[in-house]
């Protein structure tokens, strides 16, 4: 079942950059000046197609295996009778070409979290004037290194939001951004929901070694997160440090007069790349229940970027959290303008408390990734993850060992 469907890998899928929102811009593509059609001027239209092989063995469930594409269509003009004014529009279909032994598909397999689909994924309104834009509609929304709040490219069917998005960089050196979420649109229909979500985010370039980056993410009736995060480049080496703490949202307190949640989180990291070589060391700490109702979670982020490609603790950083969660982390790679890329790391995960004879030791992962570009319009990407779990840990989701692996095609009009 492992090798079966590699033959089948043809044609491709995602979306085109141009529908994010950051805290200091529109993102857009820059192209040569499109068509005019009636009151839309500069009119561009740019597609992708992006097919990927998956496989998946989480030592439980049945091994799954999918083929997935996603189409994404996109377009985007200017309102030519008001000045400043811009529309775009993006649409995206995923399919899996009938082979569907993977859940949400079918019952029994393992979780690929790539169900076929289609969805209007983005559709907003744009108004520039100075240094401020006000976006309204359905965006994706990526703040920082989508740590909190991302749009969770990795999955054919991206995450996006309903809401109306302000950003103004008029003072030098910084950038502010308020956003106001009504609804959520998740990597699958199952993690889609209504919300009252504001987020607020700030950039300031205190020197040419240090940004400064604050924000407070209030999540509905969950929780209100605030944090700090400085970030820049000393000589040779890139730094992170970030300190956050997350609080209950809601006036009336739900455990016995306690918050459902009252933790903190902190991450270092640094990293260079010299003459081609990359090294880097990172150490990540979500915050336990502490008798609370949960711990530190992070329910809009994207959480493929975070605890190892194999998505083992990604259920329970998103909401589930009790006991707390340690990463340290280590990476090492080579990458060549001619040859591509190729990076390995190395996760070990301990829990930040335990419940009776269970142990703290939450595994170990290993990830490998090969990156490739074959031309300007079309990217070669392979990768796997190996998952070593600990049959005593205090944490669920850390039992069983979990592998992975992915071959994709990125193409590009």
């Amino acid at each position: 079942m492992k090798n079966k469907i590699l033959l089948s890998i043809a044609a491709s899928v995602m979306v085109m950059a141009g529908g994010d929102i950051t805290p200091q811009e529109s993102v857009k593509v820059e192209q040569e000046k499109g068509t005019d059609i009636g009151i839309f001027t500069d009119v561009k239209y740019s597609g992708e197609l992006r097919t990927r092989y998956e496989y998946a063995d989480d030592s439980i469930n049945d091994e799954a295996n999918a083929i997935t594409t996603r189409f994404a269509l996109s377009v985007g003009a200017d309102i030519g009778a008001i000045e400043g004014l811009s529309a775009f529009g993006q649409i995206m279909a995923v399919t899996n070409f009938g082979y569907d032994e993977y859940a949400p598909e079918k019952s029994g397999y393992a979780v690929i979290a790539d169900p076929q689909n289609e969805r209007v994924t983005q559709a907003y309104l744009d108004y520039k004037t100075g240094g401020t834009l006000i976006r309204v509609g359905r965006q994706m929304v990526n703040l920082d290194d989508q740590r909190f709040v991302g749009a969770v490219g990795w999955r054919q069917m991206p995450q996006t939001f309903m809401g109306y998005t302000v950003t103004n960089n008029s003072i030098e050196n910084l950038n502010l951004m308020a956003s106001y979420v009504t609804d959520r649109y998740g990597v699958t229909d199952a993690l889609s929901s209504g919300t009252e979500t504001v987020l607020l985010h700030a950039d300031f370039k205190a020197m040419p070694e240090m940004k400064l980056s604050a924000y407070g993410y209030l999540i509905g009736s969950s929780s209100n997160t605030y944090g700090l995060m400085a970030s820049g480049k000393v000589g040779m080496f890139n730094y992170i440090a970030e300190v956050a703490t997350q609080q209950d949202a809601s006036l009336e307190y739900k455990n016995a007069g306690e918050p459902a949640v009252d933790a903190m989180y902190f991450r270092g990291d640094i990293s260079t790349n010299y003459n081609g070589f990359i090294l880097g060391a990172a150490y990540e700490s979500i915050g336990d229940a502490d008798g609370h109702d949960h711990g530190f979670t992070t329910p809009l982020a994207t959480l493929h970027k975070w605890q190892g490609f194999a998505d083992v603790f990604l259920g329970y950083t998103a909401g589930s959290n009790t006991y707390g969660l340690n990463d340290f982390y280590a990476k090492i790679g080579y990458a060549d303008p001619q040859y591509g890329t190729i990076l390995a790391f190395y996760h070990n995960f301990t829990a930040q408390e335990t419940d009776g004879m269970l142990s703290d030791d939450a595994g170990s992962e290993i990830d490998i990734a090969y990156s490739y570009k074959i031309s300007n319009d079309l990217d070669f990407l392979a990768k796997a993850a190996f998952f070593s779990g600990e049959s005593n840990s205090v944490i669920s989701a850390a039992l069983n060992d979990v592998t992975k692996y992915w071959v994709q095609l990125d193409y590009r009009f």
